[in-house]
């Protein structure tokens, strides 16, 4: 696990990098989890579409699904409480448009049953879809069911 500073240090100024054009993306929260923690697998492919995004939106459903991760890493003694909690607060900072559950519960429902993923997942997707924007996530299945919408990270940012 990478440091809060570290991340932070990489985020600096909304993570802006003027050399590069800049994206809009539905993040989801696997995307932002890799980010806080510094996941040395991912570090690298996060940190650079991080440099290139401008805005972002998920389902506020994220937010509980990132305490969550990070409650998970305090269990396992990854990291210790007042670390969690900043990291939280490095999320807080990427300012995520949070959009709530309910605008897009019925088409995830809808995408659930067809495609065989999880609601939790198809509010992303829906997001995405919705707005016309990628859906960017390290999830194989969703990459898997829905190539048109979901794409990595390293997809983004190579463009």
């Amino acid at each position: 696990m990478g440091s809060p500073s570290a991340a932070a240090d990489a985020c600096r100024g909304r993570c802006l990098d003027r050399g590069r054009p800049r994206v809009n993306a539905v993040v989801d929260t696997n995307v932002v989890a890799y980010f806080v923690l510094g996941t040395h697998r991912f570090v690298e492919e996060v940190r650079t579409f991080m440099a290139t995004l401008d805005e972002a939106w998920a389902p506020a459903l994220w937010e509980a699904e990132l305490a969550n991760a990070l409650w998970m890493a305090t269990r396992h003694d990854v990291l210790t409480i007042d670390e969690a909690t900043r990291r939280l607060s490095l999320a807080d900072a990427l300012r995520i448009h949070a959009i709530p559950n309910r605008t897009l519960w019925q088409a995830a429902l809808i995408r659930a049953h067809q495609s065989k993923i999880a609601v939790y997942d198809t509010l992303f997707v829906e997001l995405a879809a919705r707005e016309h924007l990628p859906l960017v996530t390290f999830d194989a299945a969703l990459l898997k069911a829905f190539p048109d919408i979901a794409v990595r990270p390293g997809a983004v940012s190579s463009e």
